[in-house]
């Protein structure tokens, strides 16, 4: 089912380059997206359970039980933001199963039909957690500036990898509702913002600070969880996008006024900048920012394909895409 977008924008200002004489704060914009879930789950399935996850190891065990828990805290939030479904507390559902001398884990639909049907829900959910995670000591080459020649340089290589399996059943015809599979990884190799790198920054730690392995497999999890209720919930989606400085002091002038979330008058500032210096692509972007933030998403497309036309920027063909997706939901 391809979801419908609702949009609703948040202005937020962030400052940068504060120690560099003649720099200006940067703006940023977050456009929220409220999409509807990936697969089409019958408005029959309200009340849930939700069953402690297992794993191969002890380890895996572990970390089951904290997917399960913070599976339940996400779709308890979300529920509250989204009224989509009903959640059994889990130490109700617990001392339900503990009455019967039945297992709180459970790995297969047989058992999540049979505990579905005596804690009352509409559909069970229950998985697996599988963590891989290693140190590798490792070595480079290094200049030294003292001794005017190279050296070699010791340090640990990190590698997380943890994989997150979801199934939710319908108890009332014993059926698969849908199966997701996730995985999420750490690799401190990669040094790239589609990497390792990514996770590091997110979690407060750069250089050559490794995070702890227990908290990149939190984080990592927490990624499954959300990955999987995009799936089957109704969710946000937040894209932020950078406004640009422009060629004219209008471009500033409408910077300012988007950060203080008057999108018309700042839509007004990038059009006279427009008129100004037609070839300012710059401008034209943060135009199409605008238009998106008052949900005109033609006319961000357009500024968007005109921008990128003029300079072939990553962050415009992307901007260009989104709405692109939008307008076809």
């Amino acid at each position: 089912m391809r979801p419908r977008i609702t949009l609703a924008v948040v202005i937020a200002s962030v400052l940068a380059g504060a120690f560099f004489p003649g720099c200006g704060p940067e703006k940023t914009v977050e456009i929220r997206y409220q999409r509807q879930p990936q697969y089409e789950v019958s408005p029959r399935i309200k009340r849930l359970g939700i069953a402690q996850f297992g794993g191969k190891t002890a380890t895996d065990r572990k970390w089951g039980d904290v997917a399960s828990d913070r599976l339940a805290a996400a779709l308890d939030e979300y529920n509250r933001k989204f009224k989509r479904y009903e959640l059994v507390d889990r130490k109700r559902l617990k001392a339900i199963l503990d009455e019967r001398d039945l297992q709180l884990m459970i790995s297969d639909g047989a058992s999540a039909t049979q505990a579905g049907k005596l804690a009352n829900v509409d559909a069970m959910i229950y998985g697996s957690v599988s963590v891989n995670a290693r140190d590798e000591r490792a070595h480079r080459a290094a200049f030294d500036p003292l001794r005017r020649g190279m050296k070699t340089v010791y340090y640990t290589k990190r590698y997380v990898l943890t994989a997150v399996t979801f199934t939710m059943d319908d108890i009332k015809t014993g059926k698969q509702i849908v199966t997701v599979s996730t995985t999420r990884e750490y690799d401190s190799e990669k040094d790239d913002e589609s990497g390792g790198a990514k996770v590091g920054k997110a979690l407060g730690f750069g250089g050559g600070d490794l995070p702890p392995t227990d908290q990149l497999v939190s984080h990592l999890i927490d990624e499954c969880v959300q990955e999987f209720l995009s799936k089957i919930s109704p969710h946000e989606v937040v894209v932020t996008e950078k406004l640009q400085k422009g060629k004219s002091k209008a471009v500033d002038t409408g910077n300012k006024l988007a950060a203080a979330g008057d999108y018309a008058e700042a839509l007004e500032c990038y059009r006279q900048a427009i008129r100004t210096h037609p070839d300012d692509h710059g401008a034209v972007f943060n135009a199409g920012v605008m238009y998106e933030a008052q949900a005109d998403l033609k006319q961000a497309e357009a500024h968007y394909d005109k921008a990128f036309k003029m300079e072939p920027e990553e962050q415009y063909v992307l901007a260009r895409k989104r709405v692109r997706l939008a307008e076809q939901h």
